[in-house]
C-alpha cells in the first residue's frame, strides 16, 4: 500500500477539500462533515439555479398544460422523487393516483410528513409510506410523492417552480380566452352577415298596399326572419341563437324560395327542413299570407302567435295556428285560410317578442294588450304605438312587427245592418256605394247577397250583418259577416235552376257568380267571403 495515501477518515477529508483552499488538517471531523454537506448542497443549489435558468425561457413560452406538467417532472427528478402531478382550474394532467385525486386544493404550501400519506397503485408493491409536497398555483395545484422528507432548499425550488407556472398557466389562459373570444366575435360577425342577408331590414309593398315593418333583433342578430318572393310575405321565428339559428334561417330562406314558386308551399318546406330542423333539435314558427292583386289573402299559420285581421272599422279577426311548428311534425299539407283585405283593413303580424316582453314586477305586455292596441289605433300607426308602448318593459327577445294595409283612398265600403229582412232593398244601395250601374257583376252580386242575408236572418237568428265590399274593373269582392248561429251555406243542396225558393235559385246563382266562396267561423261570427262576377251564361258542352 502507498504510504503517501491517508488512511482515516479525516486524512481523506482533508485531501478532498484541499481543492477548494479549504485547510482541511487542522480541522476536526465535525467540522469536515459540515464543510461538505455545505459543499454539497452548494453543488445542489447550482443544479437548482441551471434548472431555473432552463425553466424561465420554458415557462414564458409555455402553450398548453401538458408542458406545465413536463416542468414539474423535470423539477422533481432533479430533487430525486418519483411522484409528481400537477391539477390546473379543477383537471388533473396526466395520470395521476387515486389517493391524490380524493385530495381538496391546499390552502398553503406545505410538506406532508411520512407517517400522514399512504401511496398505492402505480406504484408496485405494498403500500409504503411518503412524504407529500403540496403548493397551491391561483387556478390549481401541485404534488411531489416518493421520499421520506423534502429538504428546505427542495421546497424553495418547487415552491419558486410554482410561482413560475402561475404567470405562464395565467397566460395561456388568457390567451385562450382572447381567442375564444375572437372565434366567438368572429361566429357573431359570420351570424350577423347570414341573417341580415336572408332577413332583409325592409320589404316592398305590394300595388295597393301599404307595408310597415319593424325588426329588432334581441343581440347583432336574431332568430327572427321575415322573406318576400314572389306573392308570399312570410315572418317566422327560428328556435335557439347564434351562429346555428343564423343557418338554419339561410337554409329556410333558400327553401322558401323554391316553395312559394311550388303548388304546395307548406309541403315543400317541411320537406326540405323537417330532417334538418329535427336532428338538429330546432324548430320554426311560420307566419305566412299569400298577397292577390285586389286584396285577396291566403293566410297560413304554423305554430306562429295568432295573426290580425284589423278591419278598418276596429272589429279584430283571428288566424290562429293550424298547426304545429315546423321540424315538431312533419307537415303534408295546411290548408290556407282566405279572406279580402278591403280598403282600409290591415293584416298585422308580431312575435313573441311583443306580447313576452316583461315590466320591472314580471309582467307580460300580454295578448289581450296586444289585440287592444290593434283596434284602438290606426293600422299605419301599430307598429309605432307598440314600440312607443315597451318603453317600460324588458324586451328580451327579437321583436318583429309587420303591417299590411290595403290602401284606405281606394273606393270600399263596409256597413253593419240589422238582422231584419226588411233591410233587404238596403243591400243593393250599399253596393253602390262601390260601383256604378253598368258593372257587370252589380246584378248578381246583389242576388247573392239577398240570399245569404235571408240565410243568416231567418235561419241562423242573426242580430246583425256587416257587408264589406270593394271592386276592380269585372268582379266584387265581398265579405259578409253575422252573429248569428254557425252555418255554412256551401253545403246546402241547391235546387233545379229556376225553382223560385228557399235554397234554390239564390243559392245556384251564388255558386254560378262566386269564381271563390270562403267560409269561417272565427270568434262566435260567422264569415263568408266571396269574390263576385257576372256568370258565364255560355251553353255547356255537350
Amino acid at each position: 500500500m502507498d504510504s503517501s495515501l491517508p488512511t482515516d477518515t479525516t486524512a481523506l477529508n482533508a485531501t478532498a477539500l484541499s481543492a477548494t483552499g479549504v485547510d482541511a488538517v487542522n480541522m476536526d471531523a465535525t467540522s469536515v462533515a459540515a464543510v461538505t454537506e455545505l459543499l454539497d448542497q452548494v453543488a445542489d443549489l447550482s443544479d437548482h439555479l441551471v434548472f431555473l435558468q432552463r425553466l424561465i425561457p420554458q415557462a414564458l413560452t409555455l402553450t398548453e398544460e401538458p408542458q406545465a406538467t413536463a416542468l414539474v417532472r423535470q423539477a422533481a427528478a432533479l430533487i430525486s422523487t418519483p411522484g409528481s402531478a400537477l391539477q390546473v382550474r379543477g383537471a388533473w394532467q396526466g395520470d395521476t393516483p387515486g389517493w391524490l385525486r380524493a385530495m381538496t386544493r391546499p390552502a398553503h404550501a406545505a410538506v406532508l410528513p411520512a407517517s400522514a400519506v399512504h401511496t398505492g397503485a402505480p406504484f408496485t408493491g405494498a403500500w409504503r409510506r411518503t412524504a407529500l409536497l403540496v403548493v397551491p398555483l391561483e387556478d390549481g395545484w401541485l404534488a411531489l410523492w416518493g421520499k421520506r422528507d423534502f429538504m428546505a432548499v427542495e421546497r424553495a425550488l418547487i415552491d419558486t417552480l410554482a410561482q413560475l407556472l402561475d404567470a405562464a398557466l395565467r397566460a395561456v389562459h388568457q390567451r385562450r380566452e382572447a381567442a375564444r373570444y375572437e372565434m366567438r366575435e368572429r361566429d357573431r360577425r359570420q351570424a350577423r352577415d347570414v341573417w341580415r342577408a336572408v332577413t332583409p331590414e325592409a320589404l316592398r309593398a305590394p300595388p295597393g298596399y301599404q307595408l310597415a315593418l319593424h325588426s329588432q333583433p334581441a343581440s347583432d342578430f336574431g332568430g327572427d326572419f321575415q322573406f318576400q318572393e314572389a306573392d308570399w310575405l312570410a315572418v317566422g321565428d327560428v328556435s335557439g341563437k347564434g351562429l346555428p339559428a343564423a343557418i338554419i334561417t339561410a337554409m329556410f330562406a333558400s327553401a322558401f324560395t323554391v316553395a312559394a314558386r311550388s303548388a304546395s308551399l307548406i309541403r315543400t318546406l317541411s320537406e326540405a327542413m323537417h330532417d334538418h330542423l329535427e336532428h338538429s333539435g330546432a324548430f320554426c314558427t311560420l307566419a305566412a299570407v299569400q298577397v292577390g292583386a285586389h286584396g285577396q289573402l291566403g293566410l297560413m299559420n304554423i305554430g306562429h302567435p295568432p295573426v290580425l285581421l284589423r278591419r278598418a272599422d276596429g272589429r279584430l279577426e283571428e288566424t290562429r295556428a293550424s298547426a304545429p311548428p315546423l321540424g315538431t311534425f312533419a307537415l303534408q299539407e295546411v290548408e290556407l285560410e282566405r279572406a279580402w283585405l278591403h280598403p282600409g283593413d290591415a293584416l298585422l303580424i308580431y312575435s313573441d317578442g311583443l306580447f313576452e316582453a316583461e315590466d320591472a314586477g314580471g309582467v307580460p305586455f300580454g295578448l289581450e294588450r296586444t289585440r287592444r292596441l290593434a283596434a284602438e289605433v290606426a293600422p299605419d300607426s301599430f307598429i309605432r304605438q307598440a314600440v312607443a308602448g315597451l318603453w317600460a318593459y324588458q324586451v328580451e327577445d327579437d321583436l318583429t312587427l309587420l303591417a299590411l294595409q290595403r290602401d284606405p283612398a281606394a273606393p270600399g265600403v263596409h256597413r253593419t245592418l240589422p238582422g231584419d229582412l226588411r233591410q233587404l232593398a238596403a243591400l243593393g244601395d250599399v253596393l253602390r256605394e262601390v260601383v256604378a250601374e253598368d258593372h257587370p257583376a252589380l246584378l248578381p252580386a246583389e242576388l247573392a247577397l239577398t240570399e245569404l242575408f235571408v240565410n243568416a236572418v231567418r235561419h241562423g237568428q242573426a242580430r246583425e250583418v256587416t257587408v264589406r265590399a270593394h271592386a276592380s274593373e269585372t268582379e266584387l269582392f265581398v265579405t259578409v259577416s253575422d252573429d248569428g248561429a254557425p252555418f255554412d251555406p256551401r253545403g246546402e243542396p241547391a235546387r233545379e235552376g229556376g225553382e223560385l225558393r228557399e235554397h234554390g235559385y239564390g243559392l245556384l246563382i251564388v255558386r254560378r257568380c262566386a269564381r271563390e266562396w270562403h267560409y269561417a267561423r272565427k270568434d262566435q261570427v260567422n264569415r263568408q267571403t266571396l269574390r263576385l262576377r257576372a256568370p258565364d251564361l255560355s251553353p255547356a258542352p255537350t
